[in-house]
């Protein structure tokens, strides 16, 4: 069974039949003034004028008989495109008729005999052919034969199709039939013609590209997806995809979870306690307390931890508060990480006060690190560009992010900038 909405069944193929003309020979004109057009037999001619009739006024039964007459008396090119055009349009009609209250399910079987042979007939219209084209091409897509559906969409597309949906359904096609390098091709074609696109284009490139193992096309759309719909639940399906799923795009460390857990805690992506706790256990686990501890008090407040928590909660938010206390003030570490020759303990510092919410003087603190050397560049810019981000600087931000070159932290940086130019809207 088939949509109508897949199929080229509108008014259009049965209100056609009012522009076909026919012109027959008339003995009683000279040559020089013979009609022009297509020239078809008396009977033919007669027959065709009896089915617009019938078309006209409804009357099926009379359009089947003409039609049948159109069949038996069609023997050039011209003669059976009208008997077929004709078949076309009032199998079409019946199929609409039929499918009434069936929320528009059908089976196109009776299409695909008429439209094969207006498609292989040379005399068919060059601007009909592309519609034909198109419509027999959803028939074969709907039945998976994928190769039909590819070569008849690339015809309509070729022969001047202005389908709206051609080129997806191409792109599509070429997917199923285990073309999915072109088929991304024609989907980057379809994103850079600029024309907007809805949230289940992009989620097909992804999953698409993923299970092709195009693992650069999957990071890329899954960049475009939150481009084009930065909604919280956008950035949480995307970076949960990237990151968090059983089968991730990327296996992250601690660290780099808990940067990409920074940026759904900014775009308010934490869904649920789970994304709460993780979090706030990575914190704790990094050696970051003044994190873990501000996380488990921001999911009480809103209600994502509850009131009285997991054991494992109560104790990491226990042992969070005690690590602050003892820790105190940052400021000795700090004069000793600036005395220090290289720049570990600064970069370090610099986390600390990061995860404390003192964004300035992490800013200090990590340049200060890349300034000496020894450190993790890629890291270091991460978290600058982080704590740049938080802290208002935009292009600051982008400057430490462009700087991060090392996957996966290239793809967390790459994040981040888009949520720079694209925060969420809702």
């Amino acid at each position: 069974m088939k949509r109508i909405s897949t199929a080229v069944l509108t008014a259009a193929l049965v209100t056609g039949l009012a522009g076909v003309t026919i012109a027959t020979p008339s003995a009683a004109k000279k040559k020089e003034e013979a009609p022009k057009g297509p020239q078809v037999s008396a009977a033919v001619g007669a027959g065709i004028q009896k089915a617009k009739a019938a078309f006209a006024a409804k009357d099926w039964a009379g359009a089947e008989a003409a039609i049948v007459e159109v069949e038996t008396a069609a023997k050039t090119d011209d003669e059976k495109y009208y008997a077929n055009f004709l078949r076309y349009a009032l199998v079409s009609q019946k199929i609409a008729d039929a499918s009434t209250g069936t929320n528009g399910a059908f089976d196109p079987t009776p299409m695909i005999a008429p439209l094969d042979a207006m498609i292989a007939n040379p005399a068919t219209p060059a601007d009909m052919r592309p519609q034909f084209e198109y419509s027999r091409a959803t028939i074969a897509y709907d039945q998976k034969n994928w190769a039909l559906a590819t070569q008849l969409f690339t015809a309509a597309q070729t022969h001047g199709s202005t389908q709206a949906n051609l080129q997806l359904y191409l792109a599509k096609a070429k997917v199923q039939g285990g073309n999915a390098a072109g088929g991304m091709a024609d989907m980057d074609a379809l994103y850079a013609s600029g024309k907007p696109q809805t949230e289940d284009f992009y989620k097909y490139a992804i999953s698409q590209s993923n299970t092709a193992g195009l693992r650069a096309d999957t990071m890329k759309w899954l960049q475009r997806w939150v481009t084009a719909y930065p909604t919280p639940e956008t950035w949480r399906n995307a970076i949960g995809f990237y990151a968090f799923t059983n089968k991730p795009l990327a296996k992250l460390d601690k660290r780099q979870r808990v940067d990409l857990f920074r940026l759904m805690r900014v775009t308010k992506a934490l869904a649920d306690q789970s994304y709460y706790e993780e979090y706030a256990q990575a914190s704790g686990d990094i050696g970051l307390p003044d994190e873990a501890k501000a996380v488990i008090d921001e999911g009480k407040a809103n209600g994502k931890i509850p009131a009285n928590p997991s054991s494992a909660i109560k104790a990491l938010a226990t042992d969070s508060t005690a690590q602050i206390a003892a820790e105190g003030s940052f400021d000795a570490l700090e004069r000793k990480a600036g005395a220090a020759p290289t720049g570990p303990l600064s970069a370090q510092t610099g986390d600390a006060y990061l995860g404390r919410g003192n964004y300035a003087k992490a800013v200090v603190l990590y340049r200060q690190a890349l300034t000496k050397g020894g450190v993790n560049n890629d890291e270091v810019n991460t978290h600058l560009g982080i704590a740049l981000a938080l802290s208002g600087d935009k292009a600051g931000a982008k400057t430490a992010f462009t700087a991060v070159t090392g996957a996966p932290r290239n793809d967390i940086a790459a994040f981040w900038m888009i949520y720079l130019d694209h925060p969420p809207t809702a």
